[in-house]
């Protein structure tokens, strides 16, 4: 226990900061102004643009939950686990429930969480809680990338607000409240077990009160997560959730690290690495703080390195280790306060070498990407037509989201057939889908067959499951129409998105209308009314 003091001891309290030791007023007010600003911004953008893809699958299955009881991504389908963020859309589908829109829920949230993170920083540094001192910290905060997956629609700042006070508390040795913060974090996210089984672990160890501390953890996390972990494995019949099965399969240096995962995670966790030498030097190395940060960023690291992250939109999965860095900042506040400025301005720098290219990369194309593209506007149509169809589509959130109709996701994050298997030619032809909607990655020509790669394909990957389902649409029976994808300035200013390039105005949304199917004269006018062709 070197090094560490009693938990009586150990409790945050407000200290009044001398002119000395913080920041000028000046300083202070004009970051907080800063913080209202960007706030204001956060809330007021989502009027003028919509979710994520990815974040629209998981308001998918928070409607059919509330409309209907069941977790599932089909209205009345079947039981599927494709949201992996269980206690974030339960939250959600309370809120539809009671007539509150998805995505305003998640921003109004998001927005609250990310006040009180602020909020968790200045208590733990033991200063005032004043609108200053907390708007000030929440731009901060603001300045991160994954601010934009917060914007997208993702539950990013309620995730770091739990994992901010999981750390804080266990710094502060408060047992009890840590145990029940980790238990949320898990719920909220999965991945929140690689911060709080590691932390709760080792402190569970090493704080006060041994025997007090195990029954907390045994009662308040083991039980409730084993718990959840045999009931969602008996209600969906499956031991992981679909996206782990999808994402299983990928190449890997030495048979664990993914390269793509390492290269995102590199600037946050350098930034945060950084921050923390500059501000901390030697007291970075005292018990308290080596025990705390070793066990939050090391094994959650190595972990998130080993996975596949398709759905990383904004690295939003790599908000973590800013939040760890801020929180270690503010308990160690008192240990650099006399060079609190300098510490901050230098912060900035680290910033704008590390981090300002993804924050600017991210707004673009957030504010490119998501000003209610064409397909929205198609969805909804096909939504007001008698009768709903079915549908095999590629893009499994707007689509599927805003028609309503039976949709199977043929990558299988959301279908578990398709999940633990690849989706082959004669699939397609035993669902014989009213539509199938496909977007290809980077192809000139899109949705043709390669005469020198022909179809079945077993390896799982993004251009054999296309070439798989298209395969398995029998011309005959369907007319293709080229829907352009994302909106007009988008296309006529082709740029790169997430390091690979994009076509502009030769990029297309492919899709096929079954010529029998009672809505086809219905579906095709619509797809003519908002710019569809028919390919060639």
């Amino acid at each position: 226990m070197s090094g560490y003091a009693p938990a009586a001891t150990a409790r945050p309290t407000v200290t009044e900061p001398s002119r000395s030791s913080s920041f000028p007023l000046s300083l202070q007010r004009t970051l907080a102004v800063f913080g209202a600003l960007f706030l204001l911004a956060f809330l007021v953008l989502p009027h003028f643009c919509q979710a994520s893809e990815d974040a629209i699958i998981l308001y998918q299955y928070s409607a059919n939950l509330a409309k209907t009881g069941i977790i599932s991504y089909i209205p009345h389908g079947p039981r599927a686990e494709g949201a992996t963020d269980f206690l974030w859309m339960v939250y959600l589908a309370l809120g539809r429930v009671i007539g509150i829109p998805s995505y305003g829920l998640a921003i109004a949230t998001d927005a609250a969480c990310v006040l009180l993170l602020a909020a968790t920083c200045v208590r733990a540094a033991r200063r005032r809680l004043t609108a200053t001192n907390v708007l000030a910290i929440t731009f901060l905060f603001l300045l991160a990338p994954q601010t934009w997956a917060a914007e997208a629609g993702f539950s990013v700042f309620a995730f770091g607000l739990l994992l901010g006070l999981l750390t804080a508390f266990s710094y502060f040795e408060l047992y009890g409240y840590a145990v029940l913060a980790g238990l949320l974090l898990c719920l909220v996210r999965p991945d929140g077990i690689v911060f709080a089984a590691p932390v709760l672990t080792i402190y569970l160890f090493r704080g006060r009160g041994f025997a007090a501390n195990w029954t907390k953890a045994f009662f308040g996390f083991v039980l409730p997560g084993l718990i959840y972990f045999v009931w969602r494995w008996h209600y969906f019949g499956h031991m992981l959730p679909l996206p782990f099965y999808v994402k299983s399969d990928t190449q890997r240096l030495f048979h664990v690290l993914v390269l793509q995962s390492a290269k995102s995670l590199a600037a946050p966790l350098v930034a945060a690495i950084v921050l923390l030498w500059i501000a901390l030097r030697n007291e970075l190395c005292t018990p308290r703080n080596r025990t705390l940060a070793l066990s939050l960023l090391l094994p959650s690291s190595l972990f998130y390195m080993a996975m596949r992250l398709d759905q990383n939109y904004a690295n939003r999965f790599f908000f973590y280790p800013l939040v760890i860095a801020a929180i270690l900042l503010a308990v160690n506040f008192d240990t650099f306060r006399l060079r609190a400025r300098s510490v901050l301005f230098t912060g900035i720098a680290v910033w704008a070498i590390l981090l300002a290219y993804f924050w600017i990369n991210w707004s673009v194309i957030y504010l490119l990407e998501y000003p209610q593209p064409r397909e929205v506007a198609v969805a909804t149509a096909l939504s007001e037509l008698p009768g709903h169809g079915t549908m095999i589509v590629s893009e499994s959130g707007a689509i599927p989201f805003y028609s309503q109709w039976n949709a199977y996701d043929p990558w299988g994050l959301n279908t578990p057939s398709f999940a633990l298997h690849l989706i082959q030619p004669q699939d397609v032809r035993t669902l014989n889908p009213d539509l199938v909607v496909l977007h290809q990655e980077n192809e000139p020509v899109p949705c043709v067959i390669r005469p020198n790669d022909p179809p079945p394909h077993a390896q799982r990957s993004w251009h054999n499951m296309t070439q798989n389902v298209i395969a398995g649409i029998d011309p005959a029976q369907y007319t293709q129409y080229l829907l352009p994808q994302y909106n007009q300035y988008y296309r006529d200013h082709p740029r790169r998105w997430n390091g690979e390039p994009r076509y502009g105005d030769t990029d297309f949304q492919c899709w096929f209308v079954r010529n029998d199917s009672p809505q086809s004269a219905a579906i095709e006018s619509i797809l003519q009314q908002h710019g569809a062709t028919l390919a060639k």
